[in-house]
């Protein structure tokens, strides 16, 4: 079956493609800028491999005397600040479904959307140079100076379009000596894809210190004038950011992957994509739903706390007295307990077993509490 995403997206990642592959011939497999500022543009649309450069740049580069602009798109993927919760930020089943990767960011900030209608720009300056509202500023300035468009940057450190469209999202990570900013600009984002993918099934019932994402109102900027893409978008603010520094320098595309260039990119990706880093590090949390069927007479309530992505308790609470369902639901407790909160672990533990033994209301009731676990658990076992 096609991914729903490919379905919606196909003609738009066509295009996107046949115009990267046109600048093959550009593509540098050596970094050979002004010594003191590059734009270096990934040739990779993987979420992962482009989160690892931009780690990598970020701890091995000495920005002493040297500012980088790393540009970048992706295939569709969504991408949470570093201490959020990703069962509360997207459809985490849905995202499995459709194709959609999952990644977690090493900066903080909220949750965003990508697909390869959104650039994404990042900053790398040494930490007496950094500053949001400058790069911001000048993404603007490029941008304006090219095509007739209202935009602007507002007092949130948000770029606008019209004074109300947020066309960005924007985040920071700052060391002792290095520190990058990154943002995302919408020109030809699916919108249909961004509010599938943001919707959370599991918002009801849950206690969270986790950092929650703001929604806005979003605009493409290909919008307001259809000739605005990637490959422009690239062009105009690479230009400009070299023109700011007042040097002269290549746009130059890289290979995010070569080892030769990048030691250790490979490690770091491969720590990115797993679950430990993407479900792992999610804060504490609990839920407490309850549940009624009046078909069946029963009321069912069940609390579970989270440590690290598992379940670290669960209490399953049922006003049934029959006594295998007391029994089934004690059971059910213990076998939940340190399992992760993903598809995997939980399809075995809830799955109904063979209840041919039991009476029919028996079954039912069993049934029933299977189903109300999937659904609080948001699972989609």
């Amino acid at each position: 079956m096609i991914p729903l995403y490919t379905r919606l997206c196909f003609r738009r990642i066509l295009t996107s493609k046949e115009s990267f592959l046109l600048c093959n011939q550009r593509y540098s497999q050596s970094l050979k800028s002004n010594p003191s500022h590059q734009v270096l543009v990934s040739t990779s649309d993987d979420i992962y491999t482009n989160l690892a450069l931009e780690e990598w740049l970020y701890e091995k580069e000495n920005l002493t005397d040297k500012s980088i602009l790393f540009m970048w798109q992706n295939k569709p993927s969504v991408v949470i600040g570093r201490h959020q919760n990703p069962w509360l930020e997207c459809n985490v089943p849905r995202l499995r479904d459709c194709g959609i990767d999952l990644a977690r960011r090493i900066s903080g900030g909220g949750c965003v959307y990508h697909d390869l209608g959104n650039l994404n720009c990042s900053f790398l300056k040494a930490k007496p140079l950094y500053n949001r509202r400058q790069n911001l500023d000048l993404v603007v300035r490029a941008i304006t100076s090219r095509w007739d468009v209202d935009l602007q940057v507002n007092v949130r450190e948000d770029i606008v379009l019209e004074g109300l469209y947020k066309v960005s999202g924007t985040a920071s990570k700052l060391g002792k000596h290095n520190t990058f900013h990154h943002f995302t600009l919408l020109h030809d984002v699916n919108v249909e894809n961004l509010e599938m993918a943001l919707e959370s099934p599991m918002k009801m019932g849950v206690q969270s210190k986790a950092t929650e994402s703001t929604r806005s109102r979003i605009k493409n900027l290909s919008e307001c004038d259809f000739t605005i893409d990637f490959m422009s978008l690239v062009d105009v603010i690479g230009h400009q950011f070299y023109k700011e520094a007042g040097v002269q320098g290549e746009i130059e595309w890289i290979n995010p992957k070569d080892e030769s260039v990048f030691p250790g990119v490979s490690e770091i990706r491969k720590l990115a994509e797993g679950w430990e880093w993407k479900f792992g590090k999610t804060p504490k949390f609990s839920t407490n739903r309850t549940f009624t069927s009046d078909k069946l007479g029963t009321e069912l309530s069940l609390i579970c706390n989270f440590e690290k992505g598992r379940i670290h308790r669960a209490e399953i609470v049922c006003d049934c007295s029959i006594p295998t369902v007391k029994e089934y639901t004690d059971t059910l407790q213990r076998e939940l307990l340190g399992q992760r909160l993903c598809r995997e672990d939980l399809n075995q533990v809830l799955k109904v077993h063979d209840l041919s033994h039991l009476v029919r209301h028996e079954q039912l009731v069993i049934e029933w509490i299977n189903q109300c676990c999937v659904q609080a658990l948001c699972t989609g076992v």
